[in-house]
């Protein structure tokens, strides 16, 4: 299996970073990162939206699909 590397730096090791403001955005996102360098290889939404429908399907009774 191919291991990820950063396409700047070539290192091997990533973080999550919270990203308060982008222009043009109107909600917060997550830079996946190149926790040497910095160059950003991804980006995610900042809140679980799979994790919240579950919440919100548990609260309302709602059978999890299969």
């Amino acid at each position: 299996m191919a291991m990820s590397s950063c396409p700047k730096c070539d290192r091997h090791m990533f973080e999550a970073k919270d990203a308060d403001r982008i222009h043009g955005s109107n909600f917060k996102h997550t830079f996946i990162q190149c926790s040497k360098c910095g160059a950003v290889v991804g980006v995610t939404d900042y809140f679980n939206v799979v994790a919240m429908l579950e919440k919100l399907a548990k609260s309302l009774n709602v059978p999890p699909l299969a």
